[in-house]
């Protein structure tokens, strides 16, 4: 019976007028919430503060990641431009080499180069070069020295876990923050390490590892914050660990590179421990940077922090009574207007409905309501233009269609002819002709067929090789190609003809007006975690200004940009139009020495399709 009854009422609310409806809604919603507010204030303040105060600290965990991984992909990336250095490169093959006689040039021209990088990003102690043998070049930018550095009483830097560490991926890797004695000093630093290659000579593998020292006070900068009016009482601490409980930076600089102990790595414990907020009521929150692994800790005394949450919820508090008393002389008012306006309105939609389209709506308001007239008003009269339209549309649809039918191209056509005189190629002796003509063949064919536009990495990466064929006799064998393909990421679906913009702007404009000595090298990976697939694109070319990188690696302006060129420009716009925000990318460019374009996709949004269904769908190609 009660049910039923409860029923009704909501049925007869939903069937009144819409001025009565929000007259009735405000009156219950302005008086149920108050008296419940009032009955258990002191318990939803508590809530409500701890809230607001674990929002505030979250939101600032999540800003302080942000910055941390903005500033380590400047390292990152300085760290890469080592990486494809081609002087660093072509010096390590000297040195493993012990048939030459010249190894100790080599040694000063890679400290030299070396030496180049030091105003390029700041806290870089040192940086050294590990050769697979055991050779070892180190710089120390503190004391411009390459004999004494952080390494002093390793025999063998191979032994080392920055170096260790990085012979297990193919990316780089950053090592946790670790206690140093340097000049009787003692110094936290934390690595990039990363392998080495000889693009010119993959086979040979790994040739060297980079391992990149940085000043822990690079992290602690970032996190050093405080909300305490009193600069001598701290009432917060900010600081970094990772999943093993290995801190990274603390704003004490002693406990930098400490390990956390116990259940729950005994947060407030380890603050206390380090003389932080003693005596004080604490609590702390955290948040993971999936992407580093890092933890980010903030851990507050409530006591202070809970007194300016409550000063802010009694004017708060205040502040609503006004401008509840406010609102409910004001909301009168505005009823008796939108019903004015909806009563005018609803009368030219009944006037349409009976097929009157001469009928005209007049609201006198320039707010919603007039806007809605005003496009009703305009809603009518298109109708009334499109009745005219519609009958000639279709009719020159038809026509349309009859023409492209009369104009089209049988793409066998096409395919047989060049079939043609690929066998008149050979008959002549001219092979090198033939094999482009091939080439030409299945890009044309790849080009042209599948409408769903979703291939295997694996025909992706056979259809950029034929590609860059044609264009290595275009450019007479200019520069070399080297394409690395995971064998787990064969089978991976990506959307058709989405790489080759990159790999055409590597060519045209990185490799303009080159001869010889060229590179061009694409590695097609997976993530750790097997969700991303990671396509990098590198080029030993003319590279781009500082103020083209800044372009092409600003999201918001490319998208809301140009996106109708046929550049690199409409190539992140299709690729945003694929997997949305999913999809990543970073441009990096030094002029006269190459560019890096890394892009991440996501696996799951191209790539969940099966192979066996990718496989029936090749089989209509040809």
């Amino acid at each position: 019976m009660g049910k039923r009854k409860r029923t009704g009422l909501l049925r007869w609310f939903r069937n009144q007028k819409l001025w009565k409806k929000i007259l009735y809604a405000f009156i219950i919603s302005a008086i149920v919430p108050l008296a419940v507010v009032q009955g258990f204030m002191a318990h939803m303040n508590s809530t409500s503060m701890k809230a607001k105060l674990d929002e505030l600290m979250i939101n600032e965990l999540v800003q302080m990641a942000e910055r941390v991984n903005l500033t380590l992909n400047v390292y990152t990336s300085l760290l890469y431009q080592i990486y494809i250095d081609n002087q660093i490169i072509e010096n390590i093959n000297c040195l493993l080499d012990d048939t030459r006689t010249e190894q100790e040039a080599a040694r000063r021209e890679i400290y030299d180069r070396i030496r180049q990088y030091d105003i390029s990003a700041e806290g870089i102690e040192c940086i050294s070069i590990i050769l697979t043998d055991g050779q070892q070049l180190t710089y120390d930018f503190n004391s411009a020295s390459t004999v004494q550095s952080i390494w002093e009483g390793y025999t063998d830097l191979r032994k080392i876990l920055p170096y260790t560490e990085a012979q297990d991926t193919a990316g780089a890797v950053i090592t946790p923050t670790m206690q140093y004695t340097r000049y009787g000093k003692e110094e936290r630093l934390f690595h990039l390490s990363k392998r080495m290659y000889d693009y010119r000579n993959l086979e040979k593998g790994s040739i060297a590892t980079i391992v990149m020292s940085i000043d822990e006070q690079v992290l602690n900068r970032i996190c050093t914050t405080d909300y305490g009016r009193d600069p001598e009482q701290k009432y917060s601490v900010n600081f970094i660990a990772d999943r093993n409980g290995h801190v990274l930076s603390y704003p004490d600089f002693h406990y930098s590179g400490d390990i956390l102990s116990g259940p729950d790595f005994r947060i407030e414990a380890f603050v206390q421990d380090t003389g932080r907020l003693e005596g004080k009521k604490i609590a702390f929150n955290q948040y993971e940077d999936k992407n580093l692994g890092w933890i980010f800790y903030n851990v507050y005394d409530k006591d202070y922090m809970w007194k300016e949450l409550e000063d802010t919820q009694k004017f708060t508090l205040a502040v609503d009574l006004f401008i509840m008393m406010f609102a409910v002389l004001m909301i009168a008012y505005t009823i008796q207007l939108i019903e004015r306006s909806t009563r005018s309105i609803m009368q030219g939609i009944w006037e349409v409905q009976k097929g009157n389209l001469d009928v005209k709506v007049y609201v006198d308001a320039e707010d919603e309501f007039g806007e809605i007239a005003e496009s009703f008003n305009t809603m009518t009269g298109k109708l009334q233009e499109l009745l005219l339209e519609v009958t000639d549309a279709t009719r020159k649809q038809k026509e349309a269609e009859i023409h492209a039918l009369e104009a089209q191209i049988n793409p066998h056509f096409l395919y047989n002819t060049l079939d043609s005189i690929n066998w008149m190629a050979i008959d002549k002796g001219e092979y090198e002709i033939s094999k482009m003509l091939r080439d030409l063949g299945v890009i044309l064919r790849y080009s042209v067929s599948r409408s769903n536009q979703i291939v295997r990495v694996s025909e992706a990466a056979d259809w950029l090789e034929k590609y860059v064929s044609l264009q290595q006799l275009r450019f007479n064998y200019a520069f070399s190609f080297a394409l690395h393909v995971e064998e787990q990421v064969k089978s991976v679906g990506i959307y058709k003809l989405l790489l080759q913009p990159f790999i055409e702007n590597s060519i045209l404009h990185g490799f303009k007006e080159i001869t010889g000595g060229g590179i061009l090298r694409v590695d097609i990976v997976l993530s750790e975690n097997q969700k991303m697939l990671h396509v990098i694109i590198e080029d030993n070319g003319k590279g781009m200004e500082p103020e083209e990188v800044k372009r092409y690696n600003d999201r918001e302006r490319i998208l809301g940009g140009a996106g109708s060129g046929i550049g690199l420009t409409n190539a992140f716009c299709r690729m945003h139009m694929y997997y949305g925000e999913k999809a990543e990318w970073n441009v990096s460019s030094i002029q006269n020495v190459g560019t890096v374009i890394t892009i991440k996709l996501p696996v799951s949004d191209a790539g969940d399709r099966s192979v066996p269904e990718l496989q029936e769908e090749n089989a209509g190609i040809g």
